[in-house]
C-alpha cells in the first residue's frame, strides 16, 4: 500500500505541534471542534502534493468556498497567522521513505530568483508576492514556487524538474459537492468497475439498476422508471454516498481524505457506507482517512466490524485533543478499544485532561 505511516505537523493552521503515528489502512479521526481533525487531513494532502505550489491557495478555497489570489491570504495556513512561523510537515511512508515539506512566503525581485533574499524576514521591505515550497523525499531535495502580480494573478511558476509524485490523494470536503465525481466515474467505467459500484449503490437504495455518465452529467436508473434521472434529483444523501464510493473505487487514487463523513447522510446509511469503504480500501489497496463528530457513526462502524472480523486489523481510531499541559495530542485506539468503548458507552470523541 502506497500510504503514510506517521506524520508530524508544526506551525500549520491551529496546530503548533502534533505527531500522529502508526496509521492503518482506514483511519478515523475524532475530537472536539477546533481540535485539528480537518487540519490533519489538509496536512496529509499537503505532504502528498508537496510539489504543487498552487495547493496552499486551493486548500484555503476548500474551507472558504472563495478562491484566494493574494499571498496575504496564506496567513491562515500559518500558526497564529504569523508568516514568520514556517509551516513544516514531516511524514514517513510505509516503504520508510521520509517526506519533508516547508512552506514560506517572500518577495520575488526582477532579474531572477535569489533564494537568500526571497524568504520573508524582519528586514523585508516589500509585500510578499511569492509562495515557496521546499521539500525532500528519499534524500533528494526540490523546490517549487509561484509569483503573483499586483492583481494577485500568477505571473511566474517554477515546478521541480525530474520529480514524479507516485501518491495520488483526494480530499472530499464536508459539503455535498461532487467536484471529482465525473473524473472518478470516468476511470471506473474505463476499468469496467461500474457493476461493482452499482452493487454498492443498491445497498443504499435497492431500486438502483443503472449508473451512467452522459455529457458530463451523472444519471441513475431506478426500478419502475422508464428513463434515467439526474443524480441531483436523487437527494443529497445519495449524492454524498456515491461521491465517497466512487472516490474509493477509483484505482488511480492512493489516499482518500473524507472530512465529516456523516454529513448529509441518514444514520441508517452509516453501516452500509463503512462496509463499502473497507471493502474498496482492501480491493483497491487504498488508504482512507475520515473525520467525524457522530457517535452513531462510530457505533455503526463497530457493528460492521463485529460482522466483518477480517477488517478489524485494518482500522485505527485517533482521538485528537488540545491539552493544557502537552498541547495537541493524538490518542490511538485499535478495534478492541472501539469495541470496548461502544459496549460500555464510554465517550471516545474527547478525552478530559
Amino acid at each position: 500500500m502506497d500510504g503514510i505511516k506517521n506524520i508530524e505537523i508544526s506551525n500549520f493552521r491551529g496546530i503548533d505541534h502534533l505527531k500522529v503515528e502508526d496509521f492503518a489502512r482506514v483511519n478515523i479521526l475524532v475530537g472536539q471542534n477546533n481540535c485539528g481533525k480537518s487540519t490533519v487531513l489538509e496536512a496529509l494532502l499537503f505532504i502528498t502534493g508537496m510539489h504543487n505550489p498552487y495547493l496552499p491557495q486551493n486548500i484555503n478555497a476548500l474551507r472558504s468556498r472563495y478562491i484566494f489570489s493574494a499571498v496575504d491570504s496564506l496567513k491562515y495556513i500559518f500558526y497564529n497567522m504569523d508568516l514568520f512561523q514556517t509551516p513544516h510537515i514531516l511524514a514517513t511512508q510505509f516503504d520508510d521513505d521520509i517526506r519533508n515539506l516547508s512552506l514560506s512566503v517572500g518577495h520575488k525581485q526582477t532579474g531572477g530568483m535569489d533564494k537568500s533574499s526571497t524568504i520573508l524576514s524582519s528586514e523585508t521591505k516589500f509585500f510578499p508576492n511569492m509562495v515557496v515550497l521546499d521539500f525532500a523525499i528519499g534524500g533528494s531535495k526540490y523546490q517549487s514556487y509561484i509569483v503573483m502580480d499586483a492583481a494577485g494573478k500568477v505571473s511566474e511558476e517554477h515546478l521541480p524538474e525530474g520529480y514524479f509524485e507516485k501518491i495520488s490523494t483526494i480530499l472530499l470536503s464536508p459539503d455535498i459537492s461532487a467536484i471529482n465525481l465525473v473524473n472518478d466515474l470516468g476511470e471506473i467505467t474505463k476499468l469496467q468497475q461500474k457493476s461493482e459500484v452499482i452493487t454498492l449503490l443498491k445497498k443504499f437504495d435497492d431500486r438502483i439498476n443503472a449508473l451512467e455518465l452522459i455529457n458530463g452529467n451523472v444519471f441513475l436508473g431506478l426500478d419502475g422508471m422508464t428513463e434515467l434521472i439526474p443524480l441531483a434529483m436523487a437527494g443529497d444523501g445519495m449524492k454524498r454516498y456515491l461521491n465517497i464510493i466512487a472516490a474509493a473505487a477509483n484505482r488511480k487514487t492512493n489516499i482518500i481524505l473524507i472530512d465529516e463523513i456523516d454529513n448529509g447522510l441518514h444514520y441508517s446509511a452509516y453501516k452500509k457506507l463503512w462496509e463499502a469503504l473497507f471493502a474498496l480500501a482492501v480491493s483497491t489497496n487504498k488508504q482512507i482517512f475520515v473525520t467525524t463528530h457522530s457517535k452513531e457513526t462510530l457505533q455503526k462502524l463497530n457493528e460492521m466490524l463485529e460482522e466483518h472480523t477480517d477488517y478489524r486489523s485494518e482500522m485505527a481510531l485517533y482521538t485528537l485533543e488540545q491539552t493544557k499541559l502537552k498541547g495537541h495530542q493524538a490518542y490511538r485506539l485499535p478495534y478492541e478499544g472501539l469495541a470496548e468503548a461502544c459496549k460500555n458507552n464510554v465517550e471516545i470523541r474527547s478525552i478530559a485532561l
